[in-house]
């Protein structure tokens, strides 16, 4: 049974956010392994093969990354009202998020089929493994548009409280992906072989399916989407709405490799089996956060349904009631993970070396995961009081000025053990702080001083008051 707006605004708090989160715990989990049965299949054409679609890695998680937050942008604004019953100005703006990602699309996949060989070149690709990438992202770039718009639908979705069908949505392309993928690569019966090009191809397909499903969904189900034209201006003022809140959630995510790769960096001085045993660990860890994924994934529409009705006080319990639920979730997986560390990492190793480094690894980082846990809850908040450049904000303080700081101490006076100790800590501190921003936030919504969800536009103009603009200062700074 789908959770109702009544329930998100009036229902006990606990409960629906449990029934909201549940289900789209497989569906992460599944849309996780999506990439790695691509991956998978390809490594068995070759390595040249396999080397070239790991090339187009950093581009596809850029443009995803796009998406994500412009989907995000839309879940929030779309809850806000949702929340407050204007179901008129909810197909409206469903609509013109749709528009917008398919126009965004339009525009990368023109650019990126035109700049794929001066791209990859300048990322190191060389004459040997062009030709595949080639054959890859031309597909990929033309179906980019499929690949997104369902993001954007699902989190329309999930704007109403059902997180249900967008997890059956994501099983369903996951499932698809891995049952397309031996069969366009390698060819069977008729279908001819396509190597790199079928990976690509697959995925376009899966994703077109997911498509359409959703916007039956949305258009005969949710009655979310309109025929009526928009007028230019109110299109320009949503879309800029859409944009402020959606890029800087974009940009926040896009940090989470460059932490990575800083610590692959400080890593890589100890040797080749060092960084294996790190990057098997960074593997097995990932799975371990699908969990407070999925519960932001349901927190955001439950918080801006709220602060679209004007029930600040209930967002703001919701909040602590998920940053309890995941500080503890994985506190308690921690001691978990730490005992069954060798048996994971022998996975993915069977060399003394990298599986010590890799138990290290899993000894000390993943209690790092309940602080993570806890700034992206928090995250969440921010996002969904149209306060994103927050989320940026304690993300780049996050990573420059405790991450890094600390990682690099630690392994400074204690090696890789310390450099993993530093990482758990600057993840703490950042917590500590993104908690001290998220109360001064709150604080003023529930005052009225912050941008008023239940609003059309903004409540905050730029000609604010002096008593405001000082509010609002001390909003942003956290004091």
């Amino acid at each position: 049974m789908r959770i109702t707006s009544r329930q998100i605004l009036d229902g006990p708090i606990a409960p629906v956010l449990y029934r909201m989160t549940v289900p789209l715990v497989l569906g992460i989990l599944v849309m996780i392994l999506f990439q790695a049965v691509d991956t998978y299949y390809v490594g068995l054409l070759g390595t040249v093969e396999l080397a070239a679609i790991s090339f187009t890695f950093p581009v596809t998680f850029t443009i995803s990354n796009i998406a994500v937050g412009l989907s995000i942008a839309t879940s929030v604004l779309l809850a806000n009202v949702i929340g407050r019953g204007d179901m008129q100005t909810a197909r409206r703006n469903t609509t013109d998020s749709l528009l917008l990602i398919v126009i965004v699309m339009i525009g990368v996949s023109l650019a990126g089929i035109a700049t794929i060989d001066p791209l990859f070149h300048r990322l190191g690709a060389t004459g040997t493994t062009l030709p595949f990438i080639r054959d890859y992202m031309q597909v990929w770039y033309l179906g980019v548009a499929f690949i997104a718009v369902p993001m954007v639908a699902n989190s329309a979705i999930r704007a109403t409280g059902d997180t249900r069908s967008p997890s059956q949505l994501m099983i369903l392309a996951g499932l698809m992906n891995a049952v397309l993928d031996p069969i366009l690569i390698f060819g069977i019966g008729p279908v001819p072989s396509m190597g790199v090009r079928g990976a690509a191809i697959s995925t376009v397909i899966s994703w077109f399916v997911a498509f359409t499903i959703a916007m039956r969904i949305l258009y005969s189900r949710e009655k979310l989407i309109t025929l009526e034209r928009a007028t230019l201006p109110a299109l320009r003022r949503y879309w800029g709405r859409v944009i402020r809140i959606g890029v800087p959630i974009s940009v926040a995510n896009m940090l989470t490799p460059v932490g990575v790769a800083i610590l692959t960096a400080l890593i890589a001085r100890y040797g080749e089996q060092a960084v294996a045993g790190f990057g098997a660990g960074s593997r097995i860890e990932a799975l371990f956060v699908v969990v407070p994924i999925a519960f932001t994934a349901s927190l955001s529409p439950y918080l801006a349904q709220n602060i679209g009705a004007g029930n600040i006080a209930r967002a703001r319990t919701a909040l602590r009631v998920g940053l309890r639920f995941v500080l503890l979730f994985q506190v308690a997986l921690w001691p978990v993970i730490a005992a069954s560390s060798y048996w994971l990492a022998r996975v993915f190793s069977d060399d003394p070396a990298v599986l010590h480094i890799a138990r290290i690894y899993l000894w000390i980082m993943p209690l790092g995961l309940a602080f993570f846990g806890v700034l992206i809850v928090i995250n969440t908040g921010f996002n969904s009081a149209h306060q994103s450049y927050k989320t940026l904000f304690c993300n780049l303080l996050r990573l420059f000025v405790f991450f890094t700081p600390c990682a690099w101490l630690g392994d400074y006076l204690f090696g890789i053990p310390g450099l993993f100790a530093g990482s758990v800590i600057g993840n703490a501190i950042a917590a500590l702080f993104a908690w001290k921003v998220f109360n001064a936030t709150y604080d003023a919504l529930e005052h009225g001083a912050a941008p008023a969800a239940a609003a059309s536009e903004p409540a905050l103009p730029d000609d604010v008051g002096a008593e405001k603009q000082l509010l609002l200062m001390r909003i942003t700074t956290g004091f």
